[in-house]
């Protein structure tokens, strides 16, 4: 009778640390820091807008076109990467719709940190990867991985954005 109520017991801690209730970190533990200005997040909105301007006029020019002028595409893809490397550091930084009425960002993003990072890093390394395709003549491989960056630009924002 004592090592049923004793796993019972260990049962119900084990799901007490399972539950999203504990799974959500808090935002001081992750070493968030809480400071930020609306200028930040508009810096963040001003950042993606212009990723997801220069994204399509790429994804329009490789895969739609099927284009072969891997200068013109070359411009796109260089300014993507450029502009990739900011967004890790704008993500250091909590913000909250209810202080940033203007701010996109959901709070899965602070709760699911390391999910995010991780994404963020893979966008970023899919960039990168576009890039050096591009720059190797390799033009319809950086269409097919365009392709698959876009369907992974919709997966996070449903997850971590606001529409």
């Amino acid at each position: 009778m004592l090592s049923n109520v004793y796993r019972l017991a260990v049962c119900f801690l084990i799901a007490g640390f399972l539950s999203p209730t504990f799974a959500d970190t808090p935002v001081k533990n992750l070493g968030l820091t809480t400071h930020i200005t609306a200028d930040d997040v508009k810096l963040r909105i001003d950042t993606f807008d212009e990723i997801d301007r220069v994204f399509k006029a790429l994804r329009f020019k490789v895969v739609n076109q099927r284009s072969t002028n891997r200068e013109g595409s070359l411009e796109y893809s260089s300014q993507l990467v450029e502009l990739s490397y900011r967004l890790p550091d704008l993500f250091d930084t909590l913000s909250s719709q209810e202080s940033f009425p203007m701010s996109r960002s959901r709070p899965e993003i602070w709760s699911q940190k390391a999910r995010f990072d991780l994404l963020m890093d893979k966008f970023v390394d899919n960039l990168e990867q576009i890039d050096d395709q591009i720059k190797s003549g390799e033009l319809v491989k950086a269409g097919r991985l365009i392709d698959e960056t876009a369907k992974g630009c919709r997966r996070c924002h449903n997850a971590y954005r606001y529409k």
